[in-house]
């Protein structure tokens, strides 16, 4: 049965702007091309989980401008559920600018926008008359409504899990007892002050995240080198796919969805990584963050040309 997924957080318009290289304080560097899509760490979590096959609910606020409209419309034909998001008259949606390099690196910058308007109150009414098997979370959105969100799925006994990104110090203290924390290197650096590049360090540093947040699994998402995972007698990384990279803006958004996904179908965290990994390795070589996410099928087809 297909997993009843609830997203709280954020829903953002992408500019992605191509170009050869940064350019230098005072420069003026002439771009490749630029184009939009839809994004945000949520709504991206949220449209991965649902291309992978779950049922998806978002909770969060666009801005009633032609970008939240267009959102609203990305969000209903992939057949995500909508009933909880909010268009608010005056505000602006939230965007993310990415500079995209020829070599594949990229830099962001976020402004959120609309989603700094995500009330608990909104949460109450995602819950209210609906069963949920999992619950995402990311730090886009205002630190009182992710807790409240999270008490509300702890109560329940959903699966929860928080990415925790982006990069910022963050109380995970008021989130104890998740089922699954998962950053990135940088986010890891930011909320423990170890960045991690190796065993020793990946170990180190899930122990405390571990400690802080009480999460039944850590899964450290390592870049190209996979996802180490920590918790309940596992302590081992999940090797990631080679694949050449176009565009890594989503992948890690896309491993997180994914990863829910399979693990509220299976409780299987290492078998559920490994998939979320070639979800995530598929993405990378597309440009836009929605439209690099896979489907189901798409996946399967992926893991079994290298098995």
């Amino acid at each position: 049965m297909a997993a009843k997924i609830l997203m709280t957080g954020s829903i953002m318009m992408d500019l992605i702007l191509q170009m050869p290289r940064i350019p230098h304080p005072s420069e003026s560097l002439l771009g490749t091309s630029y184009s939009n899509a839809g994004g945000g760490k949520g709504s991206n979590s949220a449209v991965a989980a649902c291309k992978a096959g779950g049922e998806v609910s978002v909770c969060g606020t666009l801005g009633k401008d032609s970008n939240g409209e267009a959102l609203l419309g990305m969000l209903t034909d992939i057949g995500i559920d909508v009933s909880n998001l909010t268009l608010k008259e005056g505000a602006n949606t939230g965007m993310a600018v990415i500079m995209l390099e020829e070599d594949g690196m990229n830099r962001l910058a976020i402004y959120t926008g609309a989603n700094n308007d995500t009330t608990p109150e909104a949460v109450d009414a995602a819950f209210e008359g609906k069963e949920y098997d999992a619950l995402m979370m990311q730090l886009e959105i205002p630190l009182e409504t992710n807790v409240h969100a999270f008490e509300l799925a702890h109560e329940r006994g959903m699966i929860t899990c928080l990415d925790a990104g982006p990069a910022q110090d963050y109380p995970l203290e008021r989130f104890k007892g998740l089922t699954i924390l998962s950053p990135n290197e940088t986010e890891t650096e930011a909320l423990v002050g170890i960045l991690p590049k190796d065993d020793e360090t990946c170990i180190t540093a899930s122990k405390i995240l571990k400690e802080r947040s009480d999460c039944k699994y850590v899964v450290l998402k390592m870049g190209d080198k996979g996802s180490f995972i920590y918790g309940d007698d596992i302590c081992q990384m999940v090797p990631t796919f080679k694949v050449e990279a176009v565009d890594p803006t989503a992948a890690g958004d896309c491993f997180t969805g994914v990863l829910v996904k399979q693990y509220a179908e299976t409780k299987d965290i290492v078998a559920s990584a490994r998939y979320a990994s070639a979800a995530a390795a598929i993405s990378v070589q597309h440009l836009g963050a929605q439209p690099s996410l896979p489907t189901k099928e798409a996946i399967d087809e992926f893991i079994a040309a290298r098995s």
